[in-house]
């Protein structure tokens, strides 16, 4: 019979004897061994003493004591009492034999042999001493161990106040972390995530993904792969491609996506990071996506100044000798019309050439103006008055299928700029509205003074923060695409017939604009219309 209250020590004894041959019946305190031996007598008995209900001392006085298990040898195994007075006690009181654990198998099985032959053929067992000093020795070995466990407790508790303080600064500094960590991911405007490197397992994503993309954090941690669904047709196939290097953290590309909501076009610039561990390896893969739509669009914006910078200086050193040569033919015409009678038939010819140069010479003026070399004669005037006191001739070019709306009594402000390049700005606007109108519309014109803050001027460059007239010229006409719109004010580009224009109408109104220190700035829809 095996007593112990622990498990693994039973399935240890029970699973040692077994396998030498022994049968093995077992109880998990004094009181249930009691029980079962007085009902079922076994040949030996291994007792632990430290047990509940029935302690292994109880136990062995109360089997020394019963005529029926007197006989039987009783082995005390213990891991608790191992002191010399523990082996003592035991022994007075009966036991057979004192083994402390652990002991080796073969030993522990050698002693048991030995035990167990020393009952057959019939050993004595010593006799006990009074029963008075056996519970005096039985109640010293309690005390002793209740205070040696008193001590263990104490010291156990101690450890365990600081390890739960310990634990309490971990689990606060654990929670500063996660709250930082929190703050930083959701204020940010970047798209930031964690993923695995193996099976692009998404593990956190920030919410900025839902402004970004246009599509909801939860579709993408179902699906981790779905947020290539959002990148542009003509970019999915090169970034596919591209994530081969995302499991070593050094992915990187710019493309576009179509967000999920509205359908507008992003561009998007991201890289991955590698997170190592603290043995070099790669366990997370850290990605940012950032939208550099506006970085785009100011950068298109520049290259496209710089463009119509070059293309004014060439456009203005050619007027320059063009006008030249003009004056030269002029002159001559001049000078032969003089020795011409009325009714010389070279007469006509000869104006015909004239009537010709005047109009290269207009061409030569607007490239002037477009380049910004026409020589200014500007003085401080108000821009709502010099629009007001056009309108006649505004409503005379636009004629009577168009509806003229003038807004300008508002308007206060004064510039300093030459009238009659402010009136060819105006001509040529409302002449080229009333061309996107071919059936007829309304145009509108508005001045008004404004204040532009640091927010609005911060994706127009060049535009500081102050006080401004603006001018805006509304037409109801056709609209403009995104290509067309991003060519308006070059030279000779136009959307007109051949023979209707030379291109160089918007181009010139730019060239004003600019050199009057102003700026310009278009809106337009196809199908709704447009706004300078």
């Amino acid at each position: 019979m095996v007593v112990d209250d622990h498990e693994d020590n039973i399935y240890y004894l029970t699973t040692l004897l077994s396998a030498h041959g022994y049968e093995v019946d077992t109880a998990r305190h004094g009181a249930e061994a009691l029980v079962k031996a007085r009902a079922k007598p076994p040949s030996i008995i291994v007792s632990d003493l430290l047990m509940p209900v029935m302690d292994g001392y109880t136990l062995l006085r109360q089997w020394k004591s019963d005529p029926r298990l007197v006989a039987i040898p009783f082995i005390v195994f213990t891991a608790t009492y191992t002191e010399p007075e523990d082996a003592k006690l035991a022994l007075d009181l009966g036991a057979d034999l004192f083994i402390l654990k652990p002991c080796e198998p073969e030993l522990f099985l050698a002693k048991l042999r030995a035990v167990l032959a020393s009952a057959v053929v019939g050993v004595p067992a010593a006799e006990p001493e009074a029963e008075t000093d056996h519970l005096r020795q039985y109640s010293e070995t309690l005390i002793r161990k209740l205070e040696q466990k008193s001590l263990q407790l104490e010291e156990t508790n101690r450890r365990l106040q600081q390890d739960l303080v310990a634990r309490a600064d971990i689990e606060r500094a654990l929670r500063e972390s996660e709250e930082r960590f929190r703050q930083l991911a959701e204020n940010i405007e970047d798209v930031f995530w964690l993923s695995d490197p193996s099976d692009r397992v998404i593990l956190y994503v920030s919410p900025a993904y839902q402004t970004v993309w246009g599509r909801s954090l939860e579709s993408l941690m179902a699906a981790p792969a779905s947020w290539l669904d959002g990148v542009h047709p003509d970019d999915r196939a090169r970034v596919t491609n591209g994530l081969g290097a995302y499991a070593s953290g050094t992915w990187r590309d710019v493309f576009r996506i179509t967000r999920g909501d509205d359908g507008t076009l992003r561009w998007i610039r991201a890289s991955s990071y590698p997170v190592r561990s603290a043995a070099g390896d790669i366990y997370r893969i850290a990605t940012v996506a950032r939208d550099i739509t506006e970085i785009r669009r100011l950068e298109d914006q520049f290259r496209q100044a710089q463009k119509m910078e070059a293309i004014g200086r060439l456009a203005g050193g050619i007027a320059h000798d063009f006008n030249n040569m003009m004056s030269v033919v002029l002159c001559y015409t001049s000078l032969a019309l003089q020795d011409l009678s009325r009714d010389d038939p070279m007469r006509g010819d000869i104006q015909e050439i004239r009537r010709a140069a005047d109009r290269a010479v207009e061409l030569t003026r607007q490239l002037l103006a477009f380049s910004r070399q026409q020589m200014l004669q500007p003085r401080v005037v108000e821009l709502g008055k010099v629009v007001a006191e056009s309108e006649k001739m505004l409503r005379r070019l636009l004629g009577e299928d168009v509806e003229l709306a003038l807004f300008v009594a508002r308007s206060r402000g004064r510039v300093s700029a030459d009238p009659s390049q402010l009136d060819q700005i105006v001509i040529n606007l409302v002449v080229n509205a009333r061309d996107a109108m071919p059936s007829g519309g309304k145009l509108t014109i508005d001045v008004d003074d404004v204040e532009l803050d640091a927010a609005y001027v911060a994706n127009i460059p060049g535009l500081a923060p102050g006080r401004y007239v603006l001018l805006a010229v509304t037409d109801s006409g056709t609209g403009m695409d995104a290509a067309t719109r991003e060519r308006i004010f070059e030279p000779f580009f136009t959307t007109k017939e051949a023979g209707k224009g030379t291109g160089l109408g918007l181009a010139t109104v730019f060239g004003i604009v600019k050199q009057s220190l102003g700026h310009i700035h278009v809106y337009s829809e196809l199908g709704i219309g447009t706004t300078f």
